[in-house]
């Protein structure tokens, strides 16, 4: 039986935008945010770490608005009940895991779009890349611990559609009825 291209295809997509979203966002993370602090200036630092950021912002909304892209069209092809109820059980969290992923990176792409500005704009000092200085201003310093909670939550989530999706592949890959069904699959 031939693949179905169309189905490969979004299916490659779909993996690539998280593995973007996630890859970028753990990197960012671990490693951007700690080494800023070897830039001695607090606003340079601030410059710097926000305008590489910001930079990212556009792969990781292409990526993971491909993701969804792909997710949502493909759900509404396949709700996941003609594979089985483990799999329907899949598709309603990875549901739930997207939304609160695009939710959570809106609002990120806004709370990173407004401490680039400002710190390109006015300059804003950073103990490091994810942490204002004490004498930053009360609005950097919220926007800060919203943006840094929201990429640890957006990396759990992330993290999680990986996860179900590779486990709702595996059980796709064991049933008939889903055999059955991508043969019709473009």
């Amino acid at each position: 039986m031939p693949t179905p291209t169309l189905t490969t295809s979004a299916y490659v997509l779909h993996n690539l935008g998280l593995a973007s979203g996630f890859g970028g966002s753990l990197f960012g993370r671990i490693a951007l945010n700690p080494s800023a602090k070897l830039i001695t200036d607090k606003q340079d630092r601030a410059k710097i770490v926000n305008a590489a950021w910001n930079g990212y912002n556009i792969v990781n909304a292409i990526g993971l608005g491909t993701s969804a892209l792909t997710w949502f069209f493909g759900r509404s092809k396949v709700s996941g009940r003609s594979i089985s109820p483990v799999a329907r059980k899949l598709v309603i969290a990875k549901d739930f895991l997207m939304g609160a992923t695009l939710v959570s990176g809106l609002v990120n792409l806004i709370g990173g779009g407004f401490l680039a500005k400002r710190s390109l704009q006015e300059g804003i000092p950073m103990e490091s890349g994810s942490k204002a200085a004490e004498e930053a201003p009360q609005d950097v310093k919220n926007a800060t611990k919203l943006v840094n909670w929201l990429g640890v939550f957006s990396l759990a989530t992330m993290a999680g559609l990986i996860g179900v999706s590779t486990w709702l592949d595996n059980e796709a890959q064991t049933s008939s009825k889903w055999k059955l069904v991508a043969r019709i699959l473009p």
